[in-house]
């Protein structure tokens, strides 16, 4: 690997570090970090300066340096997914979700559900979606894989004690992407009422779209999971304004930036039904 891509990388790897003990321990904790490298290709000497240089550098940056440390060396080498006894750490996280956003993000105590899809879901530490939604952790994986974009570099590992405990390929690095995810928000509340109905005031066809309905109360705007239900529309099944619909409402009600943000979805539509009539008595 050419030097030239070795140390920014390298740099990277310090900074995502450091930046996941700052987000888990704050000041609580100190790290060093302590490596003992040896490069057999062709530009050996050149290396070993760089890799002397960047020692010079990180020398206060990894080892655990009180009893009030939250994290050591090792916790945060789980949290990234970096350790052969982690569970799903950042890396394997994002392994799964495959360059796309989470569906929602469940906190519950220590323990955190991400749902990558509306029927597969995962459990992680609390800390490991702190680091997820950490920018600078984040901007610092992404340039740790980024040799990974050069012709000729196929796989980033890591071996620890003469095991290998990670092996990121060339064809990943898409999910390892800065730019992707989630906007912060805390899951308050997930329920789902069982056939109430819903009566349309406006509506449109176009994929991703909501619906503005009104439950006899107030009126709100809904995403439509049902697939059934929306084949049924490509099929060209009509719809209309006073139209009503007997579903499986879910309600998600999270905070995010500070303000309390309730979303609606249809995930079962039961039966589509004409316009209420007013009774003439």
């Amino acid at each position: 690997m050419d030097v030239r891509d070795l140390a920014p990388a390298l740099v990277a790897f310090a900074d995502l570090f450091t930046a996941v003990n700052k987000e888990v321990n704050g000041d609580a904790a100190d790290v060093r970090v302590q490596v003992n490298a040896s490069f057999k290709a062709g530009s050996f000497g050149i290396d070993l300066i760089a890799t002397q240089h960047l020692l010079s550098q990180l020398k206060d940056i990894f080892s655990s340096t009180g009893a009030s440390a939250i994290a050591n060396a090792g916790g945060i080498l789980g949290l990234i997914g970096m350790s052969a006894s982690s569970g799903v750490g950042l890396v394997q996280l994002l392994r799964k979700l495959k360059g796309c956003k989470p569906v929602r993000i469940e906190q519950q105590g220590e323990i955190a559900r991400v749902w990558i899809t509306q029927t597969e879901s995962v459990e992680v530490e609390r800390n490991v979606i702190r680091i997820y939604r950490n920018s600078v952790v984040r901007n610092s994986l992404e340039k740790v894989v980024s040799p990974l974009e050069r012709e000729g570099i196929d796989d980033f590992g890591i071996v620890m004690g003469g095991e290998k405990v990670l092996d990121i390929h060339a064809e990943e690095v898409p999910s390892f992407s800065a730019a992707v995810t989630d906007n912060g928000a805390e899951i308050i509340s997930d329920t789902t009422s069982e056939k109430i109905m819903l009566q349309i005031e406006s509506l449109t066809f176009k994929d991703g779209n909501k619906w503005r309905v009104h439950d006899g109360v107030a009126a709100f705007h809904a995403s439509i999971e049902d697939s059934e239900f929306l084949a049924k529309i490509d099929a060209g099944e009509r719809f209309g304004k006073g139209d009503v619909l007997l579903v499986d409402l879910r309600k998600v009600q999270s905070v995010d930036a500070g303000k309390l943000v309730t979303e609606s979805i249809i995930v079962k539509v039961w039966e589509h039904r004409e316009p209420l009539q007013q009774s003439l008595l």
